[in-house]
């Protein structure tokens, strides 16, 4: 028998270990309900407006801490430097805009002033990256703004206010990812280097709770955003290879992007099929997007292969890196469409500034935009519409081919448009639709849809014996079926299948405001209006980083190679049209250089007319 005193130690343990095991679970499940209501309050959100969606509505894209984006040049700053185009700002360096609110006051870039310091397009919430759940902490992340909104500088220094809806033709912003992939890899970059360069620019936490609980929580916050982004970065060097960084950074041979470009369809094939899709050359310049109202544009993107402003928007999220979960969220949903209807009534109802608002000096003369114009109507508006004078709405009167996909190089029954054709081929194009499509999930006879669609794309493929291809689209099935429990009532931005395509070429669509959208083509390979129009030859090679405007040319100040086949240090990207996706062939309209009948007062006229659209 058990002997009095162990009886009454085990009795005692055994109450001690209830006790224990009580209090642990009502500290857990205070600890959960305390967590729930910070997610909760940390998520509350007021709908904003279509232009505050567009300048400062979170996407789904927090990319770091608030504390850490303002004192990243002081302690990653080294990981940005590539030695040639850096300017003062880091973020200058990279093509973001600075902040025209930045100089109103001379207090240094702190928490509390942070939305008038970063650059334009940044925009601060509470949302985490990745999952976007709420946190104490602020985030800092992009919007709309960041890729589409522009200055155009001037060779006397001048620089005209921010233009929404631009395409930023300075940003480098997959140089930009790398940089920061190379930084938050540091080893020496840690949670109290970070909030020890904070405070002492911005001072100490000073209350009671901030310097004890508060000052907790953020260190771990930040400490989880800091292992959860490395363990990202490097798990996914087998899939999308390791970052350039220093000399090999803006480098045209070495990272063949450069300023004002992407390579959308990379990302977002790796992102939609989970595969490295590493040989795309499929670049393309950021576009405009204003004027985007249907009534003008019934297809999205330089291919027409969207077919609504919002699938556009959510899906140049997606393939910025928002996640599938953080596109769900009501109020970045929100943000998405209220964003698109901003793009329809940007340019229209919002202004956007005409060539004569800017360069009221250079105002093009009656005599010549009547000629321009004349030629303009037999070369061009066929396919493009036109604007009747400066400052009346588009209109597409006489443009039979509106909306007309042109096959890219001659087919049978049809003269192709020339130009680059990266593009329309690359491997995957014809899978991507479906694989963005059945992304988002619907309810109903639009998952049913989605799910019959992937059925069929396996079945096909394994008639045609590409069982790798098979194997994928049963790996998407299963992903569908898994994401849709998690969406009964199916996404809030699910789509119709009709809304995204791969076509064979090239979309006709309206051009206006034409003297915004240098460098032309839609890789950017033509650098001038007078080149694109076969005035002036184009160039083989030019340099690109934070050119200046040419108003005269209407377009980029981009100078040529130098004899030591560099470029200028303000100029350091390489930009060879030889190579692949680079292409500047193409779009030879109303002649090309070499036609023996090309006239160069018509040409000249032209140009003149180009300005006021």
């Amino acid at each position: 028998m058990m002997r009095p005193s162990l009886r009454r130690l085990s009795t005692t343990l055994f109450w001690l270990l209830r006790l224990f095991a009580h209090t642990a679970s009502v500290v857990l499940l205070v600890g959960s309900v305390a967590w729930l209501f910070a997610e909760w309050h940390f998520s509350e959100w007021t709908p904003a407006t279509a232009e505050e969606a567009f300048k400062s509505g979170s996407l789904g894209l927090e990319i770091m801490p608030v504390k850490y984006a303002l004192v990243i040049d002081e302690v990653s700053g080294s990981a940005f430097r590539s030695g040639r185009q850096d300017a003062p700002s880091l973020w200058r360096s990279y093509g973001f805009l600075d902040n025209p609110r930045a100089g109103l006051d001379s207090k240094p870039a702190c928490a509390g002033n942070a939305v008038d310091k970063l650059p334009v397009g940044f925009n601060i919430s509470h949302r985490a990256p990745a999952r976007a759940f709420g946190t104490p902490i602020n985030f800092v992340g992009l919007t709309c703004a960041t890729c589409h909104t522009a200055k155009l500088t001037f060779a006397n220094g001048r620089e005209s206010d921010p233009i929404l809806g631009v395409g930023n033709q300075e940003l480098d912003l997959i140089a930009w990812t790398d940089s920061l992939k190379i930084a938050v890899l540091d080893p020496q970059l840690s949670v109290s280097k970070i909030l020890d360069a904070y405070d002492r620019r911005c001072g100490a936490p000073a209350g009671l709770y901030d310097r004890t609980i508060g000052n907790a929580v953020e260190r771990i916050i930040i400490s989880a955003w800091l292992a959860g982004i490395r363990g990202t970065v490097g798990g996914d060097f087998p899939r999308i290879d390791l970052p350039y960084s220093g000399l090999e950074l803006r480098n045209g041979p070495t990272e063949a992007i450069g300023p004002g470009r992407t390579r959308a369809f990379r990302g977002i094939v790796r992102i939609a099929l989970d595969v490295p899709g590493s040989e795309n050359a499929a670049i393309s310049k950021i576009p405009v997007v204003f004027e985007q109202t249907t009534k003008l544009r019934r297809f999205s993107q330089y291919d027409g292969g969207i077919g609504s402003a919002d699938t556009r928007a959510l899906i140049a999220a997606f393939a910025a890196g928002s996640s599938v979960e953080a596109l769900s969220k009501p109020e970045v949903a929100h943000n998405i469409r209220s964003a698109a209807r901003f793009t329809e009534t940007l340019g229209i109802e919002v202004k956007v500034p005409g060539y004569a608002d800017l360069f009221p000096d250079l105002k093009p003369t009656e005599g010549s935009v009547a000629r321009g114009a004349e030629v303009y109507q037999r070369a061009c508006n066929s396919c493009h519409g036109h604007r009747p004078a400066a400052d009346q709405p588009w209109s597409l009167s006489g443009a039979d081919q509106i909306n007309r996909i042109m096959p890219a190089i001659t087919v049978p029954g049809a003269e192709g448009i020339g130009t680059d054709t990266a593009r329309l081929n690359f491997r995957y194009a014809g899978a991507l639709p479906l694989a963005i499509w059945a992304a988002f999930p619907g309810s109903g006879d639009l998952l049913s849809s989605q799910k019959a669609a992937l059925s069929d794309a396996a079945t096909k493929a394994e008639n045609d014996l590409d069982f790798g291809l098979a194997f994928l689209w049963r790996e998407k099935l299963a992903t569908l079926i898994e994401t849709a429990r998690r969406y009964p009532q199916g996404h809030p931005l699910a789509f119709q299948p009709a809304e995204i395509r791969s076509p064979a070429g090239y979309v006709n669509n309206p051009i206006p405001r034409a003297y915004l959208r240098a460098p032309y083509l839609h890789n950017g390979s033509v650098p001038t209006m007078r080149q694109l129009i076969n005035l002036d030859r184009r160039p083989e090679t030019f340099c690109r980083g934070r050119n200046q405007y040419d108003p005269i040319a209407v377009g980029l100040i981009a100078p040529v190679v130098g004899d030591d086949g560099r470029c200028p240090e303000a100029l350091p990207f390489l930009f060879d049209t030889k190579a692949a996706g680079n292409s500047n062939l193409g779009h030879d309209y109303p002649w090309r250089y070499d036609d023996p009948a090309r006239d160069g007062n018509a040409l000249r006229d032209l140009l003149e007319y180009l300005k006021i659209l």
